[in-house]
């Protein structure tokens, strides 16, 4: 057996050619298992303490290890093993010198007899500690004593770096772990500017559409008149004047839009009165609000989801069934709130309708449904409803 200098130089060798990187770098499990088969001790434990925290390399693998992993949370051959019954978690006053913690052995069973400790210092300060459990029922050998007792005096410089070795390993995960946070923001900030973006450009669409085919249509007849020569001065002047408080509201809907404005009047009076406004210009239409829907509010997404797909619904009649009765109609029911848009135009295909998306979606973001019909000569009807 070893003893003395001549084990603690053979320690100190071996704690030089320990790796320092990769995976099993900063484990100290191999002089654990150099100081135990040398002294013909059944367990080692070397602890150190690394900001407060105590990180084990016992040997032989498997033996209880409380109140911390091996490096890095549990490296290979050293570390953690659940169920140690080994209570000792401070050492005595600092102090080399072996500190009894009555009959614990490390991790228990037949081989596992009184256990001692001594403290590790370096530079005056106690950075760990060097375990043993004995196989007899007395005390450590007076030789084994000492040296113990000298590898644990020279063992400060090797823990010191292992406790630094864990600190950049911790220092690292934090780092990546800041960085992976990081990309993980600058994803979810990229995905909701571009649900943002959709998100105009579906108010836009929808608002600001029916006010635009509107205005087109009013242009439209304007031009007609003038060309069979029906408008003369006075009545030219009044639809200029039209045309332009028409061209006036479609641009301040345009700039509230954009800027993300719920318009006003259905932020504060509610959907009745949005609707009938924003349909007032449209030729052929008729707007039918229940009662129940009249006399109360609903959440802001909701009405916003039904007012944009009503104006949607709108305006896609009026291009496709350009001279047609519409009727738009709102009323509760017992699945929630209900809209209708009908017209008597000429019916359209469905297969491929890409303009349906966009109502679809919208009343989906408040959990509703959209369902269309439509017959060739007999018009188109839209129905959608929120539950509420």
């Amino acid at each position: 057996m070893l003893i003395g200098s001549e084990l603690v130089a053979q320690v100190l060798r071996r704690a030089v050619e320990l790796p320092v990187t990769g995976p099993r770098g900063g484990d100290l499990t191999p002089l654990a298992e150099l100081i135990g088969r040398r002294l013909d001790l059944p367990a080692v434990r070397l602890r150190m303490f690394v900001d407060s925290r105590p990180v084990d390399h016992t040997w032989p693998a498997g033996r209880g290890t409380p109140g911390g992993g091996g490096p890095g949370g549990g490296a290979p051959g050293g570390g953690a093993a659940a169920g140690g019954v080994f209570d000792g978690s401070a050492f005595d006053g600092g102090a080399s010198g072996d500190v009894a913690f009555a009959d614990v052995a490390f991790g228990g069973g037949p081989d596992g007899g009184p256990a001692a400790a001594w403290a590790i210092v370096y530079r005056g300060e106690e950075i760990g500690g060097l375990l043993v459990s004995t196989r007899a029922e007395h005390p450590v050998p007076a030789r084994t004593h000492r040296a113990l007792g000298d590898i644990a005096g020279a063992l400060g410089a090797v823990l010191a770096a292992a406790a630094a070795q864990e600190r950049r390993r911790a220092a690292a995960d934090t780092c990546w772990q800041a960085t992976a946070r990081i990309a993980d923001a600058r994803t979810r900030a990229a995905a909701d500017m571009e649900s943002e973006r959709h998100a105009l450009e579906r108010d836009l669409h929808d608002g600001a559409q029916l006010h635009l085919v509107s205005l087109q249509m009013a242009a439209a007849v304007v031009e007609h008149r003038l060309a069979a020569g029906e408008l003369p001065g006075p009545d030219l002047h009044e639809a200029l004047a039209d045309l332009g408080a028409r061209l006036e509201r479609g641009h301040t809907l345009l700039v509230e839009t954009a800027a993300g404005i719920t318009p006003p009047l259905l932020r504060t009076a509610g959907l009745e009165p949005a609707l009938a406004a924003a349909l007032r210009e449209a030729p052929g239409m008729a707007l039918e609000v229940g009662r129940d829907v009249r006399s109360r509010r609903y959440p802001p997404p909701v009405e916003s989801a039904v007012y944009f797909a009503c104006l949607e619904a709108v305006s896609n009649a009026q291009k496709h069934a350009s001279g047609a009765s519409v009727r738009v109609r709102l009323h509760s029911t017992y699945q929630g709130l209900a809209f209708t848009v009908e017209d008597d135009g000429p019916g359209m295909n469905l297969s491929g309708a890409v303009w349906l998306r966009g109502p679809r979606d919208r009343l989906a973001s408040v959990g509703g449904t959209l369902s269309v019909t439509s017959t060739p000569g007999a018009g188109t009807r839209i129905c959608g409803v929120v539950p509420f």
